[in-house]
This record gives structure tokens, sequence and C-alpha cells, in this order.
């Protein structure tokens, strides 16, 4: 049987479906589409019924008919999501179907209790400054949701600034909380599915980087504290690619499982420097791969990070959200091989066969140059003689993909370039590899650095008797690429950012400047909140406090903790503020002591009307007539509709009864005590 509709004009009800709603279509990422879309019918469902175009709810059975379908549906696709991801797949489930049947206080509070924990996962996926504001105003909608269960009848502005107010208390506190709360290391690893992830791939045929360069997606940012190096020489090294099928680069297999190898027996990898040093904070966005990225050669003192051995930066997690590491670059520090043998066997190798006009042209290169400089400088200048271009727009390459670039295309982005220049190195004995980062970047005046997605760079590096080499073959064809950037670069062309549909208004200055400001405010926010780590903290901490002791950190917790006991005492003991307030409240309260001093003391379980009948009982005519006065303007405040000046004219009315309140007690004691003397005289 049907049940009746609880929720027709429940704000409350209201105000939860919108959060649901709102907080799991934020998280379209790690949710399946049929979820969410089965989110949207339960709120469809919900708002029907707050309308009251639906007059009964959905019956126990269809939704028990519903869940089993539903469980069933997502262990048979969802299981390849992992343990994590599936949980919170099965999470939303839950809540929508709870959502559908949504009829008494359990029920509600269940789903308050899930939607704070839903906004809290929402943080992990999402951490920009707008979806942080977002979650924030959820937060608010959902206490907003509480204070209407709780007290329905109450305006939609009495409880909004009921609510304000309590966040802006709370406020202190969590800043407190931020500020010496220590911060944890993730304590899992957050699986995402591959269609989440974003940038550099650990493999690359030679069109891949080219449509990487069509996005305007920022990768990440870079403060500098010394001065910053020339456009030329920010060559920021995230992947090292050494395996090679004829067609696709890629992280050698081997490579891989050393290192977690290293990693399990904590193996670290600590490179030979020397020379002066750039010291630089990295602020990188979520891409869901464990790669960093610095200058060479790149060094960080961060537990999160690990140190290859060919020379790139790790993190431990891969990065399901954006993390901020302190990096110093010794820039004349040669990139030494650290097992010599391993790396000129994995760096030689070649497939079988293909490429055949290419494997017959480094032979004969090979029999008229003997010394690997003099092969080098024959293949840079075929490079330069020919009539090579540089390209967003390459012509596909499916069947031997070198000899096409070489001898018919002539025409490609930077990873066809290094693919090509990686593979005639191998074909002549010289060991040689793929390394694929950034290059460039777009300073913000002196403030930092933002790399975007299409600063992706592909270049070569050869092994030498003084270590490892950079070899950019893209320089040899378009030097405006390392000196201006890609834009000037492919400006012949007209390709930068070609599908951008904001590419035409960029061209505007106060578009332009728009977009800085924003990147400004995001830098800050990625920076100082979600950048404040260990570090960050112990710098605030002797800010304050000096030399970190123990005695001076127990004195500062102590503090905080009496602060903290203060403002909540301010916060929910304060009721002899209340009475300083000059309303009906106080002036009842008021009269109520005046009478308590001439022995008539109101019971607390007697009503207002009650104890006015027994004053009247207990006074004279004129005493009891004023009290009943003064109970009637304060019950008429209490229950009586009105606003401002209402209220006034009742205050004025009460004040004016309380001193005649005052004076008839004045009169009654001063008969009394004449009286009594006359008693006494008599």
């Amino acid at each position: 049987m049907n049940r009746l509709n609880p929720s027709a004009y429940n704000h409350a009800h209201l105000l939860l479906t919108l959060v649901l709603c709102a907080s799991s279509f934020t998280l379209f990422t790690p949710l399946q589409t049929w979820i969410l879309i089965l989110v949207g019918c339960a709120g469809i469902i919900r708002i029907s019924l707050f309308l009251n175009w639906q007059k009964h709810q959905i019956s126990v059975r269809t939704i028990n008919l519903l869940a089993i379908l539903s469980a069933i549906v997502l262990a048979t696709f969802g299981w390849q999501l992992g343990l994590l991801l599936g949980m919170l797949n099965l999470l939303a489930l839950a809540c929508s179907l709870k959502l559908m049947l949504l009829a008494n206080r359990r029920d509600y509070f269940q789903l308050i209790g899930i939607q704070f924990f839903l906004i809290g996962t929402g943080l992990v996926f999402n951490q920009s400054i707008l979806f942080s504001l977002l979650y924030g105003m959820l937060t608010l909608m959902l206490l907003l949701s509480l204070a209407f269960h709780i007290s329905p009848s109450t305006s939609w502005r009495a409880q909004t600034m009921r609510i304000a107010k309590m966040s802006l208390q709370a406020l202190p506190l969590c800043l407190m909380l931020f500020l010496i709360i220590p911060k944890l290391g993730p304590m899992w690893q957050m699986p995402v599915g591959k269609g989440s992830e974003t940038g550099l791939s650990d493999k690359v045929t030679p069109g891949d980087l080219a449509q990487l360069a069509r996005s305007s997606e920022l990768a990440f940012r870079v403060s500098f504290e010394q001065q910053v190096p020339a456009m030329n020489q920010r060559y920021w090294r995230a992947l090292v690619l050494e395996e090679f099928d004829g067609k696709t680069w890629q992280t050698a297999p081997y490579r891989d499982t050393l290192r977690r190898r290293y990693q399990r027996t904590n193996n670290r990898f600590n490179p030979a420097v020397s020379g002066p040093r750039i010291d630089y904070q990295v602020l990188s966005e979520p891409s869901q791969k464990p790669w960093l990225f610095g200058l060479d050669v790149a060094i960080s003192h961060d537990s999160k990070i690990w140190q290859g051995r060919e020379y790139q930066l790790l993190s431990r997690f891969p990065l399901q959200s954006g993390i901020a590491y302190k990096v110093s670059s010794y820039t004349q520090s040669p990139l030494l091989p650290d097992i010599e043998v391993l790396d000129r066997r994995l760096n030689l190798q070649l497939p079988e066969s293909g490429n055949p006009r290419t494997r017959q042209w480094v032979k004969a290169l090979r029999e008229q140059h003997k010394t690997e400089g003099e092969l080098i400088k024959a293949v840079s200048e075929y490079f330069i003689q020919q009539d090579f271009r540089y390209t967003l727009n390459p012509n596909p390459m499916p069947v031997d993909p070198v000899d096409q670039f070489l001898f018919e295309e002539q025409a490609g982005f930077c990873a066809h370039y290094a693919g090509a220049m990686t593979y005639a190195l191998r074909l002549a004995g010289i060991p040689a590899r793929m390394v694929t980062g950034y290059l460039g970047g777009e300073m913000r005046g002196d403030a930092y650095m933002s790399i975007y997605q299409y600063d992706a760079h592909a270049w070569v590096e050869w092994l030498s008797e003084d270590g490892w080499k950079r070899l950019d073959p893209t320089a040899l064809v378009s030097p405006l690429r390392l000196d201006f950037g890609l834009q000037q670069a492919v400006a012949y062309e007209d390709s930068f950012l070609a599908d951008s549909p904001l590419r035409r208004l960029q061209q505007f200055a106060w578009v332009n400047e728009f977009r800085m400001l924003l990147d400004d405010m995001d830098y800050l926010w990625s920076k100082w909140i979600l950048g404040f780590n260990r570090d960050n903290q112990e710098d605030v901490l002797k800010a304050l406090l000096g030399e970190l002791s123990t005695l001076r950190l127990t004195i500062a917790g102590l503090a905080l903790v009496a602060i903290t006991a203060i403002l909540l005492a301010l916060y929910h003991y304060k009721h002899w503020l209340v009475l300083a307030k000059k309303t009906p409240a106080y002036y009842y309260a008021r009269s109520l002591k005046l009478l308590d001093d001439n022995g008539i003391t109101r019971p607390h379980w007697m009503g207002p009307e009650d104890f006015s009948k027994q004053v009247q009982q207990s006074m004279s005519t004129d005493i009891s007539h004023i009290f009943e006065h003064i109970t009637g303007c304060y019950l008429q405040s209490c229950y009586a509709r009105g606003g401002n000046t209402k209220t006034q004219g009742l205050n004025q009315r009460m004040r004016t009864l309380l001193n005649q309140l005052k004076q008839g007690l004045k009169k009654k004691k001063s008969s009394v005590r004449d009286a009594q003397r006359i008693d006494n005289i008599s």
C-alpha cells in the first residue's frame, strides 16, 4: 500500500534533495552514469512530492525490487572499479533509493549523515576554489535543512540568519584546527578509472602529444625563490621512455619492476650533484598518475616523493588531488647512469623489423661517420637541410611511421622529431631514449609560472662518456618553440588552441586580464590552502612560539584548549546577555523578579495566564490589573505576528507598565510599614 506524502511543502526534504543531486553530479567522474541517472530520477520524484503533484510515496515493494536490480547491475559492471570506488558508487545508489523512500525521522537523519560524507568525498576529487565554495554552500544548505526539520514553521529569513550566525561562530574554531591539526599523509591509494587520466601518458605515439598540445588545461605551477631560468632552459622532466615497438614509445617494463623493488626495500637514489642550484616550489594539478615535474637535476627531500634512477620525480601515490612540493635543481650537474650496463642494454633495444628506409639511411651514415659526435651532427644536419615543418596537424602515419616522417611527410610535432632521432641513434649503436615533459611556461609577473598542457614536449637523451646528454631536434626545425613558446611556433598555420571556444575572446585585453585574475586566485588557494603541509605548519608555529620546544607546545596546547572553552561558553552559555536586551521577555522577567521580591513566586510549571490569576488572588486590584496587562503584552509578543514597529510598541507599553508595577509595589510596602508602626505604637 502506498504511503501518504510526508514531503508536501516540506522545506527540509527539498533542501536535502537538492544537496544530494548537486553533490552526486559533482562526482560525475568516479560515479557511473546510470547511478547519476538514478539520482536524478530520485530528485524528480522528491520534487514532485514537495509540490504535491504526486500524492503518494513509492511503495516499499517497488523500492526493494529496484534495489535488487541495481545491486545486480553494480556487481556486474562495477567490479573493475576497485573497492573504494565501488563502495562510493554503492553509497550513492543507496542514497538515491533512500531518498525515494524518505518518510520518517530515522530516514531523514541517515540521509543527512551520508550527505556530509559525500561532500567530504567530493573535496577529495575536486579541490579547486570554485568547487570548495560550492561544497561550502551545500554544507550550509544541509544545516538549513536540519533547522527546518527541527522548526518547520520558522521563516526562511530567520532560519538563514540563524545558520549564518552559527557558521560565523564556528569559523574561528575551524581556522585554529586547520592551523594546528597534524597534516597526515594518505592512508590508502585512491584508484581511478582510466578515462579520468589527464596529461602525459606512459605510452606515446607521435600524434599523442600533438593532441595534448590542443588542451589549455593547467598542468602545474611553479614559484621560484631565485632568478627564473630562461624560456629555452625550462625543460620540465616527467617521463623517460625506453621501450620502442616501431610505433609506440613507453616506459620499459623492467624499469618499472626494478623501481617497485627499490621502493619495497626503501633503496633510495641519491644522485651526485654540484654547482649552483635553483630552489622552487611546484603546485601540481591532479592527474591520476604518479609522475611529478622538475628541472634537471631535480632533488626533493619530501618523504612523499620518490627519486627515480632515470632522474625523474615520482609521487608514492597517484595524484588524485593536487600536491605541493619543494625542489632544488642543479642544472650544471651531469646525469650519470646508475647502472651503465642496464642503461645501455635498455636503450639500444630495437624492434626486429619495420622502417627499412631509415635502417638503410642510418647504416650509410654510420659507414661515413665513425664517431658518435660526427654521426649525431650528420643526423642533425639532415633535419636542418631538409624542408621539415613543425605542425600541430600532422598527417596520419600508420605504416613505418619513422620512414614516412623522415622521407615523405617531413612535418610533425615534437614527438615525431624526438622519436625519429632516438630511433636513428639506436640504429647507429648509440644508447638513446625519449624524455617527455613540458617546455616553457607563462610567468605571472614575478610571482609564479603556469605550465599548461599545450606546453607538453618531448626531447632526446643520448649516453656519452660524461653521462646522459640532452638533444632536442625541435630546436633544429623550430627555434621559436624554445624561445617564445608553442603559440609563436605554429602561428603560421593558426592552429594554436584552434578547438577552444574562448580562443577569439582572449584577444581582448580585458578578457585576458580577467583570466589572469582567476589564475591568481586559484594560485593563492592552491598555495596557502591546498598546499598547507607540515613544513608550512611548522613555520607558522615557529613564527608564533619561536623555538618549538616541548614546554612551549604544551603551553600553547593548553592555551588553545582554554580559548576554545571560552568561545564555547560565549556561544552556548550566554543567558545573562539575553536578559540585557530590551525585549518583551526582558520586561516580563523583570516583573516576575519584582513579584518574587514581594513574596509571590511563579512555579516553573505554571503558565503565564495561570500565574496572572494567582496574582489577582494575592495582590490588590491595581497591582494585579497592571500585571495582567504585562502578561497580555508578553503573550502577544510570543504568539502574534508583527513587524519591528509592533515589537517596539510593545516594548514601550511594557516599560510603562513595569514602572507602574514598581510604584504600586513601593506604595504597598509603605502601607505595610505604616500599618506595622501604628500597631507598635498602640
